[in-house]
């Protein structure tokens, strides 16, 4: 496992609302893991929220995460 992958998934969930952090507590750590991953990519590729980090950056992954949430669920 790459050691940043902790580290990615702790923050994917500190984004999260607290029900849907609870939901995704709730999945093994390999789909954990996927979701942190696609998280990383929609903040990354999504050019709304790229505009939206460079003033918030807090919101923007609470944005991104809940759409990665809403998404698998």
């Amino acid at each position: 496992m790459p050691s940043d992958q902790p580290d990615t998934v702790a923050r994917f969930l500190h984004a999260l609302s607290p029900a849907s952090r609870e939901d995704v507590r709730q999945l093994s750590r390999d789909q954990q893991e996927k979701l942190a991953a696609e998280w990383e990519k929609h903040l990354r590729d999504d050019t709304d929220l790229l505009a939206l980090s460079e003033l918030d950056p807090a919101t923007a992954e609470h944005r991104a995460a809940e759409g990665v949430a809403k998404d698998f669920f």
